[in-house]
């Protein structure tokens, strides 16, 4: 059922289907207009911890937005708003006694329901785990939660799910939202989170971003610990997961990064990597691809245009357009349905596939003496009438994922009302490169 909150019996916090956020009328004044689509995290940090507005102010006004999206796009699998509350009140009182918990103090988030948050369900979007409740932080969420952010909410997965019921486009409920952070990217997209935790394996951050009009970022694969993430993944069980930010813009995208990044001495696929800032990086003679699309996989006209136009812009910072540049989209594409089909191949099918995956890989390391970052299509079109999620819809997105590099969406105009949005890609570990390429063409939409 449409906006049916699930985790809220086992919980017994949050209000009822259909309360419309009852209870939780913002209290801030108006000039702290949180909805406003400039409103940046560094914004709201600032706000609390300066003492214009306490932290469990800025968390009532959120869940007041949150329960409203929540009826219209059913995005959330569980929340205890009463937990999150006393955690925002515990946080208020330390501000008093010592000063701010850290760079994320009192900001409210939501994370995908394939990450750990204590003491919440995490079902995986999984019938046969409906019931399972987590017992500790993933990485990611203890970072945040230590850096001073809230978590508000559990969000749900996929657009179609057996736990939760469909979850619905923000802006126009015919349409659908993408998956499988279908749930997270309709909250933040829709207004009713200012900052989501998703996970992306084929496109899972980047495709729901795109047709929902948030921004998304898959870091490169090895750059944020996956422990806590359920069902497991790995370097060797999952050479493509990685988890990543959603948000309202691309600079809220780095203050979150810069929190959840770096090895936690439990995930053995993450090195020590310093990760550079974006602030550091300049436009100007920049090598610049892009990809229009390959063979029969050719996307609308305004996603053509929109990659069309991105790199115009970017040619105004003084970057360098080197040309088209091969993604053999129709190549990953073959490699990544043998991988989604990897527990009935044989011995020797499974070989081929990690064998052609390789050679996938050492070919887009190629690319990368060529260019420095490649504009391509999010998808092949504006979210789709509401359906089931297709292989193909993720063409777009899989290269990246193959090679683990760093990949944003950033939305980039719009078609008969829905958002486009145009992919950054950049070389692996240059994920500072490709968020402030993003930035730019954000700024210039």
């Amino acid at each position: 059922m449409v906006g049916e909150t699930r985790g809220v019996a086992q919980l017994g916090s949050a209000p009822a289907l259909g309360a419309g956020g009852r209870g939780f009328k913002s209290p801030l004044p108006d000039q702290m207009n949180l909805g406003d689509e400039l409103t940046t995290v560094d914004f709201m940090v600032a706000a609390c911890t300066s003492g214009a507005v306490s932290a469990r102010e800025l968390l009532t006004s959120w869940l007041e937005r949150l329960h409203g999206v929540h009826e219209r796009t059913n995005c959330v699998a569980a929340w205890n708003d009463t937990a999150a509350l006393a955690a925002a009140s515990a946080l208020d009182d330390q501000l008093r006694r010592t000063g701010a918990v850290g760079p994320l103090h009192g900001l409210p988030i939501t994370v995908k329901d394939w990450i750990d948050v204590a003491e919440l369900p995490c079902s995986g979007g999984m019938i046969q785990s409906r019931d399972r409740i987590s017992t500790r932080d993933a990485t990611v969420v203890a970072r945040l939660r230590q850096a001073g952010a809230l978590i508000m909410a559990k969000t749900a997965v996929h657009t179609h799910s057996p736990v939760y019921g469909p979850v619905f486009h923000p802006i126009d409920p015919s349409r659908s939202p993408g998956g499988s952070s279908s749930g997270e990217s309709a909250a933040v997209a829709g207004g009713g989170s200012p900052l989501g935790i998703g996970s992306d394996s084929g496109g899972s951050i980047r495709l729901p971003a795109a047709w929902c009009g948030a921004a998304g970022f898959k870091p490169t694969f090895g750059r944020v610990p996956t422990t806590g993430h359920f069902p497991r993944v790995g370097e060797r069980s999952d050479g493509r997961t990685q988890i990543g930010p959603i948000g309202r813009n691309v600079a809220d995208l780095v203050t979150v990064l810069s929190v959840i990044a770096g090895p936690d001495g439990h995930d053995a696929g993450v090195p020590p990597v310093d990760l550079a800032h974006p602030d550091d990086v300049d436009l100007g003679g920049l090598r610049i691809g892009w990809n229009g699309g390959e063979g029969s996989w050719v996307p609308s006209d305004a996603l053509g245009a929109a990659v069309t136009h991105a790199v115009a812009v970017l040619g105004n910072f003084g970057a360098v357009a080197v040309g088209e540049i091969p993604q053999h989209i129709g190549r990953a594409f073959e490699i990544t349905g043998r991988y989604w089909q990897r527990a009935s191949l044989d011995g020797a099918e499974a070989e081929r596939q990690l064998s052609d995956w390789d050679r996938y890989r050492t070919r887009a390391l190629g690319m990368w003496r060529e260019v420095d970052v490649l504009i391509s299509p999010a998808a092949m079109s504006v979210a789709p009438p509401h359906r089931e999620m297709d292989w193909a819809d993720y063409i777009f997105t899989v290269p990246a994922s193959l090679t683990g590099a760093p990949a944003a969406v950033v939305p980039f105009g719009e078609s008969d009302g829905l958002p486009v949005a145009v992919q950054v890609t950049a070389a692996p570990w240059a994920d500072h490169i490709a968020l402030r390429v993003a930035a730019a063409l954000e700024a210039h939409a």
